[in-house]
């Protein structure tokens, strides 16, 4: 028997989306809480999934956080509950929370290359040390 007050699928991604899309506004959960009128502690419980998120903080939360609800409920598959969770690191939370700041296409896309061609070197070039 599944236990009715453990976290479900659902609610652990709308708090793991939560947290990412947090993090890539670089906004600490105090400021999170302090905007809805939370501690920053309930605000680390809705991220883990712990307590679900009722209708209406959903609603002020995707205000407190600038994105849709939709984006809140990014990676739920609503016939299964299945959920992919991709390996995302901080850093990586972070430029794409700045990169999403450039406003030129051509700038975009000038880093974006960038980015892919150190991805690529890193993967090829042993770490070099100066001697």
């Amino acid at each position: 028997m599944t236990n009715p007050k453990a976290p479900n699928e659902v609610d652990v991604t709308v708090g793991r989306n939560v947290k990412v899309i947090r993090k890539m506004l670089g906004m600490s959960q105090e400021t999170l809480g302090a905007k809805l009128g939370l501690t920053f502690q309930q605000v680390q419980k809705y991220e883990k999934g712990t307590n679900r998120i009722s209708a209406s903080k959903l609603v002020a939360m995707s205000q407190a956080l600038d994105c849709s609800i939709g984006q809140l409920f990014a990676d739920v598959d609503a016939s299964t509950n299945t959920v992919p969770v991709p390996p995302v690191s901080i850093a990586a939370l972070k430029l794409a929370g700045e990169f999403d700041k450039i406003t030129s296409d051509t700038q975009r896309a000038a880093v974006a290359k960038l980015v892919a061609t150190l991805a690529r070197q890193d993967a090829t070039f042993p770490e070099h040390t100066e001697e």
